[in-house]
């Protein structure tokens, strides 16, 4: 299990690394942050299991950091006051602990957690078996055609002549197989439940990527990847380190 501290008192640290590893041997301690700043740098870049994380540092609420980034990945709060318990719960909370930090508290989340994985494991597994029996290219929940705007003129177009989906401050473009932008009236996250998963996949905040079109797949430091499409795109397609592993997947299913 790979867990990450956020803490700005060293002291704290350093005994919450010790009681973590007294209580479970598997942990790894992949790195120890001490601000807001540095905690939202690294999480855009790199991926862990678990998040231990002190709610008041030198910079602000730890809150900001979680608001501010797009992550699924399971939150322990660490503080010396329970005035934020309700706004804890409101994040990827799976834990709160009081200090002085008492090792059976630390030892209750550790459990909730491997429980939640092991819950969260079976659901995947039971979606799996239900998806085999499905032919998810024909479902008619997926949308098949768009309407595209390009100036005055709307044109009806395939799903399957979408290079990708880009987002643009508070528009969505579609690029095609043509070359050509067109405006599409919907966001992100529409588009996340409007397009068969099997086809396109959500490479960051900005890209929805078509399967069909991609040309070449790029390591980049920190394992992160590139995605090159047919179509060249304004910038780097990136997908960062904690999806890579589920692009992958996906580009070969």
């Amino acid at each position: 299990m790979e867990v990450i501290i956020i803490e700005d008192e060293q002291l704290l640290a350093e005994e919450l690394q010790k009681e973590l590893l007294a209580i479970d041997t598997s942990i790894r301690i992949v790195k120890c942050l001490t601000n807001v700043a540095d905690s939202i740098e690294w999480l855009q870049s790199n991926k862990c299991d678990l998040i231990f994380s002190d709610i008041e540092l030198s910079d602000g609420l730890s809150f900001s950091i979680f608001k501010k980034l797009d992550i699924s990945i399971p939150v322990v709060f660490i503080t010396a006051y329970n005035k934020y318990a309700i706004k804890a719960f409101e994040t990827n909370s799976i834990g709160y602990v009081l200090k002085p930090i008492e090792a059976e508290d630390l030892r209750k989340v550790i459990e909730k957690y491997k429980k939640f994985q092991v819950d969260n494991l079976l659901i995947k597994k039971l979606v799996s078996q239900l998806s085999s029996t499905e032919t998810p290219v024909n479902n008619p929940g997926y949308l098949n055609r768009l309407v595209l705007t390009l100036g005055n003129i709307q044109k009806p177009v395939s799903v399957d002549e979408v290079v990708y989906f880009m987002a643009d401050d508070r528009y969505l473009f579609a690029i095609t197989q043509e070359g050509k932008k067109y405006y599409y009236d919907a966001t992100l996250a529409q588009l996340e439940n409007e397009l068969n998963p099997s086809q396109f996949f959500r490479a960051n905040r900005r890209y929805f990527v078509n399967k069909n079109f991609v040309d070449e797949i790029k390591t980049m430091n920190r394992s992160r990847i590139e995605i090159v499409m047919t179509e060249e795109a304004e910038e780097k397609i990136v997908v960062s380190y904690s999806r890579s592993k589920e692009f992958k997947d996906w580009i070969i299913s």
